[in-house]
């Protein structure tokens, strides 16, 4: 990430309540808060929520030391909180904590995370958040920024430059997918499979659970092509009836159908917005495109889904209810 545009809070009080605001308002709910102050027995963490079965530990950094100092110190400081989470027999469930700080975010600390796990063995999921994805969080909630940061002012051209980058990401994805997007599914030379990633999922590659509701945050998918807004994957295929009066509806298993079945593909439509980024060569595990999204519509990436004949490709079924 390049120069930030928010200054970091100086004062752990307040980060404190920040961050309970932050996911509060992340998560649409109001059971994130601090647990206890300094002087109890924290037990390793912050902030909890009860109903996400959620732990925060904050910290905040002198950023005025040398990189090598704080990632150290941040390195032993998840360690000892983890292991006083475990050791202090925390009565809270939780299925993940979070270690929030003023540092930047650092691959480094992503995979100690990982690793800490691995070898404490711990039922939850350990993340870091560093400044770069706080910050990235904080600057959607306008609220927030009033509160937190009155003085700060939203660049007036911030409309002009989304659009001059979703354009430029427009004309570099027609040119890098173009092996896909140019020809018809049949006639493609590559198998037109991708990966689609949350990009600020921690699951992936040896994980993949659902969300609260239903979803992945990774999964693959069949590229179809673009549209003015963006790219279109086909997520699945499924049957539809038709209903004397024109109305249909998808057919659910074991109900038996009574209208005429249709074969339908199931597409899902992601805003170029929504592409943080993309690996076109992929990994060693999932040699092919990874695409790095926001899943920000009830866990997908897809802001619009409709399904379309495959026998008559101009024949499309809109879904009324959309995400949201």
């Amino acid at each position: 990430m390049g120069t930030h545009q928010l200054t970091t809070i100086n004062n752990n009080d307040t980060f404190e309540d920040s961050i309970c605001d932050l996911f509060n308002h992340l998560e649409s709910t109001y059971t994130f808060k601090r647990f206890g102050k300094n002087g109890h027995n924290q037990k390793g963490i912050d902030i909890f929520s009860s109903e996400k079965n959620c732990a925060i530990q904050c910290k905040k950094k002198d950023l005025s030391r040398k990189d090598l100092i704080i990632k150290k110190e941040l390195l032993d400081d998840i360690e000892k909180d983890v292991k006083k989470v475990i050791n202090d027999k925390l009565k809270i469930k939780i299925d993940k904590i979070l270690f929030v700080s003023t540092y930047k975010d650092h691959p480094e600390i992503d995979e100690y995370c990982e690793i800490l796990k691995e070898d404490l063995k711990t039922e939850f999921e350990i993340i870091y958040w560093g400044w770069d994805t706080l910050e990235s969080k904080y600057l959607g909630q306008k609220e927030l920024l009033n509160k937190y940061w009155p003085n700060f002012v939203i660049n007036t051209d911030s409309k002009e430059t989304l659009f001059k980058r979703n354009l430029d990401l427009k004309k570099q994805i027609a040119k890098d997918f173009g092996d896909w997007v140019n020809y018809a599914p049949e006639n493609r030379k590559k198998r037109s499979r991708m990966i689609l990633r949350a990009f600020d999922g921690t699951q992936y590659p040896h994980e993949n659970e659902p969300d609260e509701f239903g979803e992945y945050s990774w999964f693959g998918a069949e590229i179809k092509s673009l549209y003015h807004k963006g790219m279109e994957f086909i997520i699945g295929i499924e049957e539809i009836q038709l209903f004397e009066d024109y109305t249909w509806d998808l057919v659910k298993s074991g109900n038996k159908p009574t209208g005429d079945l249709i074969k339908v593909a199931k597409v899902g439509q992601i805003n170029f917005a929504d592409i943080v980024d993309y690996d076109i060569d992929g990994d060693e595990y999932y040699v092919c495109p990874h695409l790095f999204c926001r899943f920000k519509y009830k866990g997908t990436p897809f802001e619009n889904v409709y399904y379309y004949n495959l026998d008559k490709t101009y024949e499309y079924f809109e879904i009324k209810d959309r995400r949201k």
